[in-house]
């Protein structure tokens, strides 16, 4: 990976594809997540990210597809709280074609009204489902219990009925206008061609960008620190969810790379982790059992979950929140630490047999800054990691002291 420079402001990473891989992967990422959603405007960000894959430039919603798929690509989004993604997906030999379509979507996004009305609906759905199913709506409140109001983690971005309903034309090319940006943003190139030719290539991307700069940073306010629990009674559902989690770290800190064996250790590894042996395996009181740690540039957070029957949802909360004080309180055991460390590396040497997993890592390079050798030393990293930087990790990046605990579905 290496990095370059546009005189725009937008930052370039480029990384070569798969050795034998056919296809290439270009991913603009820009400050434009939901986290900058304004006050009666939720949503917003979540139907610009929608909308900019729809149609863009000189392609209406038909022709965009039909030239995506003549280019045999695939355009699509992601968004998180900080940023929004957009990325093209299609074969190598065509990198520059795809750079361009990428710039259209980025760049020049038409919010024809037909679209408009059809990602509203689309956000009206997924409000629906946030409310009705038992595990999203676990995740919902789970944030709204953890962060504070105006915190920009607290929300998931879907709106509600209202804010989405009141967003128009005018008001999504002004949030492209402010978020879409050269300077805070990163165009990522998984390409067969070196970075000169990149830097070349991009320079179209100039003057649009000339007169954007980047928005004003997020915030996060103080989160409290003491252990919360909400019950949330959804009658006529089967299973309920049992969330667990609070805040935790930067990505930057020093501390990442042992909170990310912490949570791999507690319930990140499918079928290894203590979570789903534990939970699931041994006691079979859960449908699923596992964790997350998100570490954003700000700020982050971590979540224990499990799915169970509505007899057994607090027993569940209970152990959930016992194997999390575990791991701030406990040596892990060595034998148990390198089986999950292997796989840990033994996942990432995966991850580089295929253009998209491979852009994956590289995007997760640019957008947090980190050296263009990071991956490289990644595994000898990881490897000198010692049980007691594992446990004063967790103690710091999910701690369970700070914890919230939600239960939604039915309780019995």
């Amino acid at each position: 990976m290496e990095y370059g420079n546009h005189d725009a402001g937008l930052r370039l990473l480029r990384q070569s594809p798969p050795a034998g891989a056919a296809s290439a992967s270009i991913t603009y990422v820009g400050p434009a997540g939901y986290g900058f959603d304004p006050a009666g405007g939720e949503g917003i960000a979540r139907m610009v990210a929608r909308l900019v894959t729809c149609a863009a430039g000189p392609f209406g919603r038909v022709a965009l597809a039909r030239e995506l798929d003549r280019a045999g690509a695939t355009l699509t989004s992601q968004i998180a709280p900080e940023s929004a993604e957009i990325t093209i997906w299609g074969p190598a030999a065509g990198w520059e074609s795809l750079l361009e379509l990428l710039s259209h979507a980025v760049l020049r996004p038409r919010f024809d009204s037909e679209d408009i009305e059809r990602v509203q609906r689309q956000l009206r759905e997924s409000q629906l489902r946030e409310l009705t199913q038992p595990a999203h709506r676990a995740e919902r409140e789970l944030f709204r219990t953890i962060f504070p109001l105006g915190h920009p983690y607290r929300e998931t971005g879907w709106g509600s009925a209202r804010s989405v309903g009141r967003i128009d034309r005018s008001r999504l090319a002004r949030f492209h206008s402010e978020h879409y940006t050269a300077e805070g943003g990163v165009l990522v190139a998984t390409i067969p061609a070196p970075l000169k030719r990149l830097e070349r290539a991009s320079a179209r991307w100039r003057g649009p960008f000339a007169r954007a700069r980047a928005p004003s940073s997020l915030r996060p306010r103080p989160v409290p620190g003491h252990r919360l629990v909400r019950e949330v009674e959804m009658a006529g559902r089967s299973q309920t969810e049992v969330h667990v989690g609070g805040p935790s770290i930067a990505r930057n800190r020093e501390e990442f790379p042992a909170a990310f064996l912490a949570n791999e250790v507690l319930g990140g590894r499918p079928l290894l982790s203590r979570l789903f042996q534990n939970i699931r395996e041994r006691a079979g009181l859960a449908y699923h059992a596992s964790s997350d740690l998100e570490a954003m540039r700000l700020g982050g957070y971590w979540i224990a979950q499990a799915g169970t029957n509505p007899g057994s949802a607090r027993r569940v909360a209970a152990l959930l929140i016992g194997e999390v004080d575990r791991m701030g309180n406990e040596l892990v055991r060595a034998r148990e630490l390198d089986q999950i460390r292997e796989s840990a590396i033994g996942e990432m040497a995966l991850s580089l047999e295929t253009t998209p997993t491979a852009h994956e890592l590289a995007v997760d390079l640019a957008y947090h800054d980190l050296p263009a050798d990071y991956w490289l030393g990644w595994p000898s990293t990881l490897r000198a990691l010692r049980p007691r930087s594992i446990r004063e990790a967790a103690a710091l990046a999910l701690d369970g002291r700070r914890a919230a605990t939600v239960l939604a579905g039915p309780l019995a």
